[in-house]
């Protein structure tokens, strides 16, 4: 974690409007180069939110697609800080109390979750989650259930849906997969699919239809009719996976050798309706 919790580094964040705004304009309280995590820590680029994300962890970043992929997910705002915690005058005995500040610096402790989504309800109306990320075997310590208590108690007060996810909860083969399909959203380092879109996307969407195909002999198929460097054909396929204007099954292991049969692969012909995977726990 951060060296030393101080005055000055608290001054620092606010500063620099940490742990403010929304969406694209949204700055995370804690940012990869703070701390010393014990996983792998990344910054990632989220299409929701039109901005690079800073996630601590393989398990954040795990549950970040999920997020990602959600259609009814319009913001993401990772490391989140409760920042008026300590003027919401919580109740809580001596033991929970002694976690608000600091041992050596007294200073008070900037309570964070992993994410605060926001979510647009069948109403139309937005509302929002709190979830934290933790490995399961975390929450065996003592120390780590009385800070979500505290975190939880604050977010009741407030009226917000708390929750804590652990690895138990994300299925990383899914995880996995949209991630696989959501590096090549962004194509435009590939001219020679975006300058000839139409009429690749139209091809690949025929080829699709015949389920019995195997994922190779169609990427190969279109890369041989376009004279398409090989490789091409299957980033436009994980294009249009990561668009929706194609679905698959994402909870199993890919194998492109396998027919689309297997996958359950199909062409969505309203992308607006196609399916999502929701991340409510």
């Amino acid at each position: 974690m951060i060296r030393e919790w101080n005055e000055a580094t608290i001054n620092r964040f606010l500063k620099e409007k940490r742990g403010q705004g929304a969406g694209k304009d949204y700055k995370p309280w804690l940012q990869i180069q703070d701390i010393s995590s014990k996983g792998r820590s990344t910054r990632i680029f989220g299409q929701t939110t039109s901005r690079v994300h800073h996630l601590l962890s393989d398990l954040q970043l795990n549950y970040f697609y999920l997020l990602e992929f959600d259609e009814e997910v319009t913001d993401i705002r990772e490391q989140y800080p409760l920042l008026d915690f300590h003027d919401q005058n919580i109740p809580m005995d001596d033991d929970l109390a002694k976690k608000l500040f600091d041992s050596k610096t007294q200073v008070p402790h900037i309570f964070t979750v992993s994410f605060l989504v926001t979510r647009k309800g069948k109403d139309g109306e937005s509302f929002y989650q709190a979830r934290v990320i933790k490995q399961s075997q975390e929450l065996e310590k003592k120390a780590t259930l009385q800070r979500l208590e505290l975190q939880r108690r604050y977010f009741e007060k407030k009226g917000i849906d708390f929750g804590i996810v652990t690895e138990r909860e994300i299925n990383k083969q899914l995880a996995r997969n949209i991630g696989w399909a959501l590096n090549s959203y962004d194509i435009q380092d590939y001219p020679h699919l975006t300058s000839n879109m139409a009429i690749l996307k139209a091809d690949m969407l025929s080829y699709i239809s015949d389920p019995s195909e195997t994922f190779q002999r169609i990427f190969s198929r279109l890369e041989r009719n376009y004279q398409l460097n090989e490789g091409l054909g299957l980033i436009l396929f994980k294009h249009l996976i990561a668009t929706k204007e194609v679905k698959m099954d994402l909870s199993k292991k890919i194998n492109l050798s396998k027919k689309l049969e297997d996958y359950q692969v199909v062409v969505v012909s309203d992308v607006q309706g196609g399916e999502h995977y929701a991340v409510s726990n």
